[in-house]
């Protein structure tokens, strides 16, 4: 089966010390069996960092949050002492995520992570999807539900010179998607009444709720086209029917909208407060599956 996955992902390598936001800091870490049998053959000196949650074996935290390997210099402690190869499927795998889709094996990097977000935001070519490899693994069979849709979508967005804006338009044009379904400051209603995770992205939230008005920015026209590609190539690929895949590409759209308000509305006019923005909203909405469901089924909802 081949891999396959968008031009920037090889340039993909984690940050560790330099990273602002990190993964271990406030993330459950799960334990998967190979890993913990790693572990327990090498005594206490790691299985006493193991508890349980719910059933499942995972890292206990320290009161801080943090990961009990993570140094203060933050870097990793199970890397320095014995290697990569003793990292949890999770903390290696981190922020990859997987599609089976048409019969081929997709692979992408989370906008979650910080140098990720980076990479897919500030991205200077066209996204294309290229073959990097092949994935010896059997999943069984793959959906087509949405392969030759989403492949279009992207197509129609990397060879577009119009702005962000108007492959917008056209793309609820062309699946009749109705953008009208809620304002953004109504948008904004329902995000604060989801789970929220992090107090920045409550204060986030409540400062747009509050703003009387703010000027359009349109600096970052590219950027908002880079998060376009990426919001359809990990949301419409997951379709599990046309209805469905119309309400993936409307929370596509609704993602960068909801964004770039939000940025419109902060003092700094950066890019790299617009990297953090849509960091906090993918660690808030994209890694809550709870919380991605919920704004597609509203929107699912509203097309029947």
């Amino acid at each position: 089966m081949k891999l396959y996955a968008p031009s920037y992902y090889k340039r993909f390598k984690c940050i560790a010390d330099k990273c602002k936001s990190s993964c271990c800091v406030d993330w459950e870490i799960d334990i998967d069996d190979k890993s913990y049998a790693k572990y327990a053959a090498l005594g206490s000196a790691l299985t006493d960092s193991i508890c349980e949650c719910d059933g499942v074996r995972c890292l206990a935290l320290s009161d801080d949050g943090r990961c009990p390997h993570l140094n203060r210099d933050g870097l990793c402690n199970i890397i320095i002492n014995y290697g990569e190869e003793y990292l949890t499927d999770i903390c290696r795998e981190h922020p990859r995520f997987y599609h089976l889709i048409g019969g081929r094996r997709e692979v992408g990097i989370g906008l979650v992570c910080e140098e990720a977000a980076r990479i897919i935001i500030t991205d200077k070519e066209p996204v294309a999807l290229c073959e990097i490899g092949e994935w010896d693994i059997s999943d069984g069979s793959s959906g087509t539900v949405a392969l030759a849709e989403r492949d279009a979508a992207l197509a129609f967005l990397s060879n577009s010179d119009e702005s962000a804006e108007s492959v917008m338009i056209s793309l609820c044009r062309e699946y009749s998607l109705d953008p009208d379904i809620h304002t953004l400051p109504e948008w904004l209603d329902i995000l604060a009444e989801l789970e929220i995770l992090d107090g920045e992205w409550e204060h986030i939230i409540t400062d747009a709720r509050n703003a009387a008005g703010a000027d359009a920015c349109d600096f970052c026209d590219g950027e908002l086209k880079n998060l376009l590609a990426y919001f359809l190539f990990r949301h419409a690929s997951l379709a599990t029917s046309p209805l469905n895949l119309r309400a993936r590409i409307a929370f596509s759209i609704l993602s960068v909208k909801i964004i770039r308000y939000l940025f419109e509305r902060t003092e700094t006019r950066s890019i790299d407060a617009f990297i953090s923005i849509a960091r906090l909203y993918s660690s808030e909405i994209e890694y809550s599956e709870e919380n991605t469901e919920q704004i597609i089924f509203e929107l699912e909802s509203s097309m029947i």
